[in-house]
């Protein structure tokens, strides 16, 4: 039995047995290699651009508020009850100069400028009596001392007694002291004349003080008085401002006028002075343009901000304007203030987002990138000039390339928004903010 047993699992082992050892041998035979499968490089898409290559105006944009160079407070010198208010006296009117606004009650000043008149006629009244009778007591006074004289010879030959001489001498004296009196009298007259004389000049003068005139072409700004309301001495009745020249203190970083003044030759005005300037308003619908001209600039810098100031004015801000389209450059108006300086020749110009720490992504002849190194001359708003590392005409990256690898394939698009955009910058227009917009979703990748 266990034979039997034996034999049949025999024979079942030994089929699988030589299954097994045919494996072994035929199946290394019967492998084949696997295949090569090649890598695919996928080309990046980046939009690039050519760089501007022209002259550039070095600039610099600040900010601040128009005001008046001259203003004029309109102070009561007097006091007294307000007689007279012109038509002209509103709010923003514009008033030629000399022309009067307001009157102040002369009454108590006329009534003074009589009294001092009358004092003035009795001075001379009294000059005239005691002069008269100055002259009536000189003639006396030459007749007693005549006849001094002759009663002194009298004496001597002893026809006249002592006291009658004694008597004629002392009225002599006499009359020396009432015409030194007299005398007396004429000196104080006219010091008191003198006074009387200086006060109808300071009537006079208060007397024209009571008329308040433009003492210049002036803008009414504000007003705080009033026809029969009382104006006290010193007081405020309104104010104004000068309608010839308006100036602007716009401040700007530190640094940031650099590059405008070392575009100026030595011979050139020192600092900011001989710069070209813009007053420019923006509106929500339209942009308004003032040439300006650079006065100074300020004497220090904000400590908060950092900034320095340069003050420019424009003349005659207000014959300039015209309805609808260029208001007056009125106080406290919010302004920007572009300075220019001299063009520097041509150069190689593109947008200031597209250097990365000093290096700019170049598209190489085989639509490649290449990381080259560039040099910066200055940077103005968005955009930079730069002094080396790239040819006219080159084609550079705008696109925010992630990640950005030496010599990786790239798939170009012509980026004209992004180019248009720069053209406007350089040449100082100021891009609209629909354009800005559109600019910014070309940034994106958005076309």
């Amino acid at each position: 039995m266990q034979f039997k047993k034996w034999l049949k699992r025999s024979l079942i082992l030994i089929p699988v047995a030589i299954g097994i050892a045919a494996i072994v041998v035929v199946a290394p035979k019967m492998k084949k290699p696997p295949q090569k499968i090649e890598a695919v490089e996928t080309a990046t898409k980046v939009r690039v651009i050519k760089p501007l290559f022209q002259e550039v105006s070095p600039k610099a944009l600040g900010y601040g508020t128009t005001s008046p160079t001259r203003s004029w407070d309109a102070v009561a010198e007097i006091a007294g009850r307000i007689e007279w208010v012109s038509e002209e006296l509103k709010t923003g009117n514009i008033v030629p100069k000399g022309t009067e606004l307001l009157t102040i009650d002369t009454s108590e000043l006329k009534l003074a400028l009589s009294q001092i008149n009358a004092q003035l006629n009795i001075s001379k009244v009294k000059s005239n009596t005691t002069k008269s009778s100055l002259a009536v007591e000189q003639r006396n006074r030459n007749s007693l001392k005549k006849e001094v004289v002759r009663q002194q010879l009298l004496k001597k030959k002893g026809i006249l007694p002592a006291s009658t001489l004694e008597a004629t001498e002392r009225n002599l004296i006499k009359a020396d002291a009432t015409i030194q009196n007299f005398k007396n009298s004429l000196l104080i007259n006219e010091a008191e004349k003198k006074v009387l004389t200086v006060q109808l000049k300071q009537v006079e003068f208060d007397l024209s003080r009571t008329k308040i005139k433009a003492p210049f072409n002036i803008r009414i700004v504000s007003i705080a008085a009033y026809e029969a309301r009382f104006a006290n001495k010193g007081q405020v009745l309104f104010s104004a401002d000068a309608t010839d020249k308006t100036e602007v203190e716009a401040r700007f970083p530190i640094g940031q006028l650099r590059p405008l003044i070392a575009s100026k030759g030595a011979s050139d005005f020192p600092g900011v002075l001989g710069l070209d300037a813009i007053i420019r308003l923006r509106t929500s619908t339209h942009t308004i343009e003032w040439k300006a001209k650079v006065e100074r600039s300020a004497g220090q810098i904000d400590r908060q901000t950092q900034t320095t100031g340069v003050i420019v004015s424009v003349d005659d801000p207000y014959g300039k304007a015209q309805p609808g389209q260029r208001p007056p450059l009125v106080r406290n108006t919010f302004v920007e203030v572009e300075l220019h300086g001299r063009p520097k020749g041509k150069q190689v110009i593109v947008p200031a987002s597209a250097i990365h720490e000093g290096k700019v992504y170049i598209l190489s002849d085989e639509d490649r990138l290449e990381i080259r190194k560039v040099k910066v001359a200055f940077s103005q708003g968005r955009y930079a000039v730069l002094s080396g590392g790239i040819k006219p005409n080159e084609k550079i990256i705008v696109s925010d390339l992630i990640p950005s690898i030496q010599n990786m394939l790239l798939k170009p698009i012509m980026d004209k928004k992004t180019r248009g955009m720069l053209m406007m910058e350089v040449s100082g227009k100021a891009p609209s903010p629909k354009e800005k917009k559109e600019a910014d979703k070309s940034k994106d990748g958005k076309e």
